[in-house]
């Protein structure tokens, strides 16, 4: 293989990476994904509630719940599932905990935004955690 081969090849590569981080390929995902992950906040506790009180309100940047582990160290995964507070009837939790790791993890999907919601973690071990939605 020629060095100009070489060399286009590479461009070729490095303009496919750029565009794929820009979104322009696969509909948009990667953008989606970064916007929402963009707005990801930490939290951390011995609490299997987190929040321990109030909520946590989706917003407009992500379509889902995810969640992902911080400190592997101390807390290699967790189980999580999602209880919603709708402000016209009954708070009410998933019937099945999600296993979540050092991954981005969907725990709720297709939630609105404006949606009220705490995290119930399987027990009450201590977890560093960043939470997007």
């Amino acid at each position: 293989m020629s060095g100009h081969t070489v060399r286009k090849a590479a461009a070729t590569l490095t303009a496919a990476f750029t565009l794929a981080s820009a979104g322009v390929l696969a509909g948009g995902t990667p953008a989606s994904a970064a916007t929402c992950y963009d707005g990801a906040t930490y939290f951390s506790g011995e609490s299997r509630y987190h929040p321990s009180s109030g909520t946590y309100t989706t917003t407009s940047r992500c379509n889902d719940i995810n969640v992902k582990i911080a400190n592997l160290l101390i807390t290699p995964y967790r189980n999580v599932k999602v209880c919603f507070y709708p402000s016209s009837s009954p708070s009410y939790c998933q019937s099945n905990y999600t296993r979540v790791d050092s991954d981005w993890t969907v725990v709720a999907t297709d939630v609105r935004d404006g949606t009220r919601y705490r995290l119930l973690f399987e027990n009450s071990s201590w977890v560093q955690a960043y939470r997007a939605a």
